[in-house]
């Protein structure tokens, strides 16, 4: 049997040229210059450049110039070092570049010097195209998200900008509503205040929307009663509704689940936007809230559906209301105008949430808007019930459960005023805005509170070491020393005088779940928005009271 010991291959140019990887051997001539001998065909056809383009020449007499330069350095620093060397090689063409990873293997002659160089060349164009390509993904990506933060700070500046005489125009116009005033004078002031409250919507659907794009929802996962927020938005819009002699009805059936597991605000929101756009778009008829859960029903077991009989949506028309700032043209009807974002923000919410809002409509019968949820039972015990204050007025003309009906007749929600007299105590106001601070003056005055205004933070500091207060009202945006870090003073200072800590309550434009969250770290009770009414503010002080002459 004859033992092969030894390459027996009569073509080594052939040999090489089957192999798919570029190839190349150069040979150390008299002069000390590394001259190619070969190519294999795969790295001619990459450099695009025949045999005897290559064969005899030196890596500066093929290529030339700087690259020609670099080529014939890196020949010469392998030939020095005497060890393989790897290095990345760029060739340039007219329509791109080409990328080749290279690898020098010197070979040693008889006397130890190097005398050839094999060289092994991939092209790695892709990988350094995928690399350039992900760090412009990458740089895309940042500039989306810097132009997204600066959106979000222009929008929560705007806000806060837009909020501060937003509280002032809506305090005093709802203060002028409380006196005698000729029809005249109603009609405006009640105009003034309506306009007020659409101003103060659209910014709140901007923001929304915003957030939603940026993907910053938060949604919470605690129990809630879905009886009570149904009973609390349908006696809040009812006298929307009665404006329009429309009858508001509710079909909550006594077997229908009452407290489940979510984020009640958002269910709440999305509630109030379908019920509000049935009343603004319905003029003759009613309009019906009915609650179904079949838990034999994997996907959605629980439908919440708003009917009305309103001017109804044409077939081409029903994806387009879900787009932000679109609406259902209809020139015909004269009705209040709006962002065009509700319904977007209330299916974004939806989504958020699991479920999806469905639309079932016949032009000029009605419509038909359905929240579809997958929302967990809340055990019985978990339902928080809320704290009642003041009388609501009846939402609906006709209920289909008897509970529902006797719940709208004694439910009482804090949407009113709270008739609370603070006579004895002492409030400390810590307000740099003049206009703000009237408002807030004329709000508490009637209460016999004595008020004390300061307008930063190091001054709300001094008048609360100076002299005991009942109960603190923090703007967070103040010259000199802001409110939050006021508070933490104030907090230290308690702590180190083993002091009662003495209640306070946030009053600021910054409407930002963040700007809550930094209120509750810094040591405050509570956070109320501006524009706030004067029946939220003595609500939250009568609740911070826990009903008790002390505040504090």
């Amino acid at each position: 049997m004859h033992c092969v010991t030894t390459l027996d291959y009569p073509d080594y140019d052939a040999l090489l040229n089957a192999v798919p990887t570029t190839v190349f051997v150069l040979k150390v001539g008299a002069d000390g210059l590394p001259r190619y001998v070969m190519m294999n065909q795969a790295g001619l056809e990459l450099v695009k450049l025949r045999s005897e383009d290559v064969v005899g020449k030196t890596a500066f007499e093929i290529y030339g110039g700087t690259m020609g330069e670099r080529a014939l350095k890196k020949h010469l620093d392998t030939i020095a070092a005497a060890e393989p060397v790897t290095y990345l090689a760029v060739i340039p063409f007219p329509k791109r570049a080409l990328d080749l990873r290279t690898t020098l293997t010197p070979v040693f002659g008889a006397d130890g010097s190097v005398s050839h160089l094999i060289g092994f060349s991939l092209d790695v164009t892709s990988e350094r195209e995928r690399d350039e390509a992900l760090e412009l993904t990458k740089m895309a990506k940042e500039k989306a998200e810097e132009a997204s933060s600066a959106k979000e700070r222009f929008l929560a500046n705007m806000s806060h900008e837009i909020r501060t005489p937003m509280n002032g125009i809506l305090g005093m116009s709802e203060l002028i509503r409380e006196t005698a005033l000729t029809p005249e004078q109603k009609l405006y002031s009640d105009t003034i205040y309506g306009s007020a409250n659409a101003l103060l919507g659209i910014v709140n659907d901007v923001l929304d929307f915003s957030k939603i794009q940026a993907e910053k929802i938060k949604l919470q996962k605690e129990p809630f009663s879905l009886f009570q927020v149904i009973t609390e938005v349908t006696t809040l819009l009812s006298t929307r509704s009665e404006g329009k002699g429309l009858e508001l009805r509710v079909d909550y059936g006594s077997t229908v689940p009452r407290g489940f597991v979510g984020d009640e605000m958002r269910v709440r929101q999305v509630l109030t936007n379908l019920i509000g756009n049935a009343i603004k778009f319905t003029d003759l008829g009613q309009i019906i809230v009915s609650v179904t859960h079949n838990p034999q029903v994997a996907t959605f077991p629980l439908i919440v559906s708003v009917a009305d009989t309103g001017v109804g949506i044409a077939p081409d028309a029903r994806q387009g209301i879900f787009s932000a700032f679109e609406q259902v043209d209809d020139p015909s009807s004269n009705r209040e105008d709006g962002t065009g974002l509700g319904l977007a923000i209330s299916q974004a919410l939806m989504e958020c949430m699991g479920g999806l809002i469905s639309v079932d409509s016949v032009l000029g019968q009605g419509s038909v808007f359905s929240m579809q949820l997958n929302l967990p039972l809340a055990d019985g015990t978990d339902v928080p019930s809320r704290e009642q204050t003041i009388e609501a007025p009846r939402a609906m003309n006709v209920v289909s459960d008897p509970e529902v009906e006797e719940a709208l007749e004694t439910n009482t929600i804090a949407y009113g005023i709270v008739s609370q007299s603070l006579e004895g105590h002492k409030i400390l106001i810590a307000e740099d805005n003049r206009t703000n601070q009237l408002v807030v003056g004329k709000m508490l005055g009637p209460t016999g509170a004595e008020l004390q205004f300061v307008s930063d933070g190091k001054q709300a500091i001094e008048a609360y070491k100076s002299g005991n207060c009942d109960l603190i009202l923090m703007d967070l945006s103040m010259p000199v020393l802001g409110g939050l870090e006021a508070t933490r003073q104030i907090r230290a200072f308690e702590k180190d005088m083993a002091r009662p800590a003495c209640k306070i309550i946030a009053l600021t434009a910054n409407a930002q779940p963040s700007d809550t969250a930094a209120c509750l770290d810094a040591g405050m009770d509570y956070f109320l928005s501006k524009p706030f009414r004067k029946g939220d503010l003595l609500s939250v002080i009568a609740n911070q009271s826990g009903g008790s002459p002390n505040l504090c």
